[in-house]
């Protein structure tokens, strides 16, 4: 790791940057000459990845250690509404994205905005999470008092599908998550069954891989699909506007922290190379899965002011910062009382603008995120028909 890493009071000074297009929290480091990203930060932001340029910079951590960068490029840079080009080295180590000396010569920070987040975060902030501290725990949470039920439609003949053929590439991914799933208590083995969906094992930017269901092959057809509506980007942005600082909390595996019924299990059996499963717990690709979900959130989440929820991910702020901090207590209370789980890395606590629904959400308003238009400003000029179809 290339931060310090004695341990100190308070919190880490944090800059929102905006990097080619992406916010990138950064710590402020006046101790460090250069501002740097580790290459994991490097990938995140540009998908061509760029060439890096060479340099003949060489860095040392505080305790001697040599760093020895990958490279360097040059990178459109916005903070405060200060735009410019500004030089950023990549190094290969794991660690925060650092914004050093240089960059602060061109970018000046407002200092008493600092001051009063700082003491915000250690005064308020701290003391809220580790009140709740038992929601970032890494075990499954499993929502009380609410549970999932799947409907079909009567005379139905059940569907039955043998195991697809899983690639040798992935087999020992699949068969580490269905252990872990079973161990879990996620799933559970059983021999017989009436109803059985393949499943499609997805590849995840972390490397592991995620089971789901084909249920479009099985029960999704004849599902009496639940009906209840996913809040609109408008709505959310009207019940946080008035808001100054925003925190967004992510929550672990959703679906997963939902049990479902006893009559529902069978429906939500899959075939697997290492035989059948039944779900415990409500899986993605279930038709009814998102309106389920969301129904329960509005529920757990009723009644509390600037605060809005879309599936797994919540966002809560206030007109003040007391206020901010009794929203964000409430929140977190709900979710221990409902005992769900939250990943801590994963959320963003009283930040400038936060990245929801595809959408940067700050004091200033509404604003598509670049990375979701990038491909299409990117995209080559067709050079003829074909291309332009």
């Amino acid at each position: 790791m290339f931060h310090v890493n004695h341990k100190t009071k308070g919190s880490p000074i944090i800059v929102n940057a905006t990097v080619n297009g992406k916010l990138i929290p950064m710590e402020l480091d006046t101790g460090s000459s250069v501002s740097l990203i580790p290459e994991t930060t490097y990938k995140k932001i540009f998908n061509s990845m760029p060439p890096l340029q060479q340099t003949t910079i060489r860095l040392k951590t505080y305790s001697g250690e040599k760093i020895i960068p990958l490279g360097m490029l040059t990178v459109p840079v916005c903070v405060n509404n200060h735009k410019g080009n500004a030089e950023l080295l990549v190094v290969p180590q794991d660690g925060p994205a650092l914004f050093g000396r240089d960059w602060l010569k061109n970018f000046p920070l407002n200092w008493q905005e600092i001051k009063v987040l700082q003491e915000t975060k250690t005064s308020g902030l701290d003391e809220i999470l580790d009140k709740h501290k038992s929601i970032f725990k890494d075990e499954l949470g499993k929502l009380e008092k609410l549970k999932a039920s799947i409907y079909i439609t009567e005379n139905c003949q059940p569907k039955f599908h043998k195991p697809r053929n899983v690639p040798y590439a992935m087999r020992d991914k699949v068969e580490k998550e269905l252990d872990r799933l079973q161990k879990e208590g996620i799933i559970s083995s059983v021999k017989h069954s009436d109803w059985a969906s393949p499943i499609v094992p997805v590849q995840k930017k972390s490397g592991q891989v995620r089971i789901c269901g084909d249920y479009k092959a099985t029960i999704n057809p004849v599902m009496k699909v639940e009906q209840y509506p996913l809040p609109r980007i408008e709505d959310i942005f009207a019940s946080l506007s008035g808001g100054q600082k925003f925190t967004k909390i992510h929550l672990k595996q959703a679906y997963l922290q939902m049990e479902v019924d006893d009559a529902s299990k069978e429906l939500l059996t899959i075939n697997t190379h290492k035989g059948l499963f039944r779900y415990n717990r409500l899986p993605f690709g279930v038709a009814s899965a998102p309106a389920i979900w969301q129904r329960a959130m509005d529920q757990v989440l009723q009644n509390i002011p600037f605060t809005s929820c879309i599936l797994d991910d919540m966002t809560t702020s206030g007109r003040s910062t007391e206020e901010h901090l009794n929203n964000l207590d409430t929140v977190l209370e709900r979710l221990n009382t409902y005992n769900l789980r939250v990943n801590r890395e994963k959320c963003e606590f009283f930040e400038d603008s936060v990245t929801y629904c595809g959408h940067i959400i700050n004091l200033e308003g509404l604003q598509k995120s670049p990375d979701k238009i990038s491909a299409v400003l990117n995209a080559p000029k067709p050079e003829n028909t074909q291309q332009l179809r």
